[in-house]
Protein backbone atom coordinates (compact mmCIF):
# COMPACT_ATOMS: atom_id res chain seq x y z
CA UNK A 1 0.00 0.00 0.00
CA UNK A 2 1.51 3.65 -1.00
CA UNK A 3 -0.38 5.45 1.63
CA UNK A 4 0.77 3.52 4.59
CA UNK A 5 4.17 4.10 4.55
CA UNK A 6 3.34 8.25 5.32
CA UNK A 7 0.56 7.16 7.92
CA UNK A 8 3.18 4.98 10.04
CA UNK A 9 5.77 8.04 10.09
CA UNK A 10 2.67 10.44 11.31
CA UNK A 11 1.79 7.90 14.10
CA UNK A 12 6.01 7.50 15.08
CA UNK A 13 5.87 11.09 14.97
CA UNK A 14 3.10 11.93 17.37
CA UNK A 15 4.31 9.39 19.85
CA UNK A 16 7.63 10.42 19.91
CA UNK A 17 6.20 14.11 20.37
CA UNK A 18 3.74 12.62 22.79
CA UNK A 19 6.50 10.76 24.80
CA UNK A 20 9.17 13.84 25.50
CA UNK A 21 6.21 15.88 25.98
CA UNK A 22 5.93 17.90 29.70
CA UNK A 23 2.58 16.43 31.38
CA UNK A 24 3.08 14.33 34.72
CA UNK A 25 6.33 14.97 36.37
CA UNK A 26 8.52 15.84 33.21
CA UNK A 27 11.04 18.96 33.58
CA UNK A 28 8.37 21.27 31.67
CA UNK A 29 5.71 21.72 34.55
CA UNK A 30 5.79 23.61 37.51
CA UNK A 31 6.32 22.13 40.80
CA UNK A 32 3.59 21.59 42.25
CA UNK A 33 2.34 19.40 38.87
CA UNK A 34 -0.40 21.58 38.59
CA UNK A 35 -0.14 24.01 35.47
CA UNK A 36 2.40 24.49 32.73
CA UNK A 37 5.40 27.00 32.86
CA UNK A 38 3.47 29.00 30.34
CA UNK A 39 0.84 29.78 32.84
CA UNK A 40 3.54 29.27 35.63
CA UNK A 41 4.76 33.03 35.20
CA UNK A 42 1.31 34.68 35.44
CA UNK A 43 -0.37 34.24 38.46
CA UNK A 44 -4.58 35.57 38.85
CA UNK A 45 -3.85 36.96 42.23
CA UNK A 46 -0.87 38.86 41.90
CA UNK A 47 0.15 41.31 39.43
CA UNK A 48 4.04 41.75 38.21
CA UNK A 49 6.34 44.64 39.70
CA UNK A 50 7.11 47.71 38.17
CA UNK A 51 10.46 47.69 36.20
CA UNK A 52 13.01 48.16 38.27
CA UNK A 53 16.93 49.30 37.30
CA UNK A 54 20.16 48.33 38.58
CA UNK A 55 23.38 48.66 36.57
CA UNK A 56 22.33 48.23 32.97
CA UNK A 57 19.72 45.91 33.40
CA UNK A 58 16.15 46.18 34.16
CA UNK A 59 14.14 43.85 36.55
CA UNK A 60 10.25 43.23 36.66
CA UNK A 61 9.49 40.30 39.16
CA UNK A 62 6.39 38.66 37.18
CA UNK A 63 5.46 36.14 39.89
CA UNK A 64 6.58 35.19 43.41
CA UNK A 65 5.53 31.72 45.24
CA UNK A 66 6.15 30.04 48.53
CA UNK A 67 4.78 27.22 50.43
CA UNK A 68 6.38 24.92 47.41
CA UNK A 69 6.70 21.28 48.84
CA UNK A 70 8.73 20.08 46.28
CA UNK A 71 10.51 20.96 43.15
CA UNK A 72 10.55 18.51 39.71
CA UNK A 73 12.51 18.41 36.85
CA UNK A 74 13.96 16.28 33.95
CA UNK A 75 15.86 14.96 35.91
CA UNK A 76 15.35 15.01 39.46
CA UNK A 77 13.22 15.97 41.95
CA UNK A 78 13.57 17.04 45.41
CA UNK A 79 11.57 18.22 48.71
CA UNK A 80 13.05 21.90 50.38
CA UNK A 81 14.77 21.36 53.92
CA UNK A 82 11.94 23.99 54.84
CA UNK A 83 9.76 25.55 51.79
CA UNK A 84 10.49 26.33 48.38
CA UNK A 85 9.95 29.97 47.02
CA UNK A 86 9.90 30.27 43.16
CA UNK A 87 10.28 33.60 41.50
CA UNK A 88 9.70 34.30 37.46
CA UNK A 89 12.00 37.39 36.45
CA UNK A 90 12.26 39.40 33.62
CA UNK A 91 15.38 40.51 32.96
CA UNK A 92 15.90 43.38 29.92
CA UNK A 93 19.17 44.73 28.59
CA UNK A 94 18.10 47.86 26.90
CA UNK A 95 21.81 48.79 26.38
CA UNK A 96 23.43 48.23 22.66
CA UNK A 97 26.23 46.60 24.36
CA UNK A 98 26.76 42.83 26.24
CA UNK A 99 26.29 42.71 30.07
CA UNK A 100 25.97 39.94 32.26
CA UNK A 101 22.79 38.57 34.49
CA UNK A 102 24.15 36.44 37.46
CA UNK A 103 21.56 34.36 39.37
CA UNK A 104 23.49 34.29 42.38
CA UNK A 105 22.93 38.35 43.12
CA UNK A 106 19.26 38.09 43.09
CA UNK A 107 18.15 37.61 46.57
CA UNK A 108 14.99 37.05 48.73
CA UNK A 109 14.05 39.70 50.87
CA UNK A 110 12.42 38.77 53.88
CA UNK A 111 15.58 35.76 54.61
CA UNK A 112 18.54 36.19 56.26
CA UNK A 113 22.13 34.52 54.98
CA UNK A 114 22.83 32.07 51.77
CA UNK A 115 19.02 31.14 52.61
CA UNK A 116 18.40 34.50 50.73
CA UNK A 117 20.54 33.30 47.55
CA UNK A 118 19.03 31.11 45.04
CA UNK A 119 19.24 27.28 45.98
CA UNK A 120 21.93 25.84 43.61
CA UNK A 121 20.17 22.35 43.85
CA UNK A 122 16.43 23.31 42.72
CA UNK A 123 18.17 25.57 40.52
CA UNK A 124 20.08 23.13 38.74
CA UNK A 125 17.00 20.53 38.73
CA UNK A 126 15.05 23.46 37.18
CA UNK A 127 17.84 23.90 34.31
CA UNK A 128 18.49 27.76 35.12
CA UNK A 129 21.67 29.43 33.79
CA UNK A 130 24.37 30.80 36.84
CA UNK A 131 25.21 33.66 34.31
CA UNK A 132 23.90 35.01 31.04
CA UNK A 133 25.81 37.01 28.53
CA UNK A 134 22.91 39.35 27.39
CA UNK A 135 23.39 40.83 23.89
CA UNK A 136 22.45 44.25 23.32
CA UNK A 137 18.49 45.14 23.61
CA UNK A 138 17.95 41.52 24.94
CA UNK A 139 14.98 40.57 27.10
CA UNK A 140 14.58 36.97 28.99
CA UNK A 141 12.53 35.83 31.91
CA UNK A 142 14.22 33.15 34.26
CA UNK A 143 12.75 30.99 37.26
CA UNK A 144 14.66 31.81 40.72
CA UNK A 145 14.14 28.87 43.12
CA UNK A 146 15.26 29.47 46.98
CA UNK A 147 14.96 27.17 49.95
CA UNK A 148 14.25 28.94 53.03
CA UNK A 149 12.73 28.06 56.38
CA UNK A 150 8.86 27.39 56.67
CA UNK A 151 8.52 30.79 58.58
CA UNK A 152 10.02 32.87 57.07
CA UNK A 153 8.44 36.33 56.03
CA UNK A 154 9.49 36.90 52.51
CA UNK A 155 8.97 40.44 51.58
CA UNK A 156 10.09 40.44 47.95
CA UNK A 157 12.82 40.01 45.86
CA UNK A 158 16.95 42.23 45.65
CA UNK A 159 17.65 42.18 42.19
CA UNK A 160 21.00 43.20 41.20
CA UNK A 161 22.50 44.02 37.74
CA UNK A 162 26.38 44.66 36.26
CA UNK A 163 28.47 46.65 37.35
CA UNK A 164 30.28 47.01 33.95
CA UNK A 165 31.74 50.62 32.01
CA UNK A 166 29.02 53.37 31.82
CA UNK A 167 29.95 53.30 27.89
CA UNK A 168 32.51 51.30 25.42
CA UNK A 169 34.47 54.29 25.53
CA UNK A 170 34.91 54.56 29.56
CA UNK A 171 36.30 52.51 32.19
CA UNK A 172 34.51 53.78 34.91
CA UNK A 173 31.56 51.56 35.97
CA UNK A 174 28.03 52.16 35.84
CA UNK A 175 27.70 51.63 39.52
CA UNK A 176 24.85 49.62 41.27
CA UNK A 177 22.78 49.27 44.63
CA UNK A 178 25.38 48.07 46.96
CA UNK A 179 22.46 45.52 48.05
CA UNK A 180 20.22 45.03 45.40
CA UNK A 181 17.03 47.02 44.53
CA UNK A 182 14.33 46.18 46.42
CA UNK A 183 11.35 44.63 44.47
CA UNK A 184 8.44 44.46 47.13
CA UNK A 185 5.71 41.57 46.64
CA UNK A 186 4.10 39.92 48.69
CA UNK A 187 4.29 35.77 47.73
CA UNK A 188 1.28 34.00 46.55
CA UNK A 189 0.62 30.49 48.24
CA UNK A 190 1.75 27.43 46.16
CA UNK A 191 -1.70 26.32 44.38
Amino acid sequence: MPTARPVQLVLIALLFVAGCGGGGGGGDGDSTGSTSSATASASPSQEPSRAYKDGHLTFTVLSLRCGITGVTGSHADAPPQGQFCAARLRVENKDPNYHVYETVRQRLAGVNGDRARPDSFAMAVRRQSETVKMGGHTLMEVELWYDVPKDAEVTGLRVSGDNDPSSFTSTKPIGRAPNGVLVPMKPAPAG
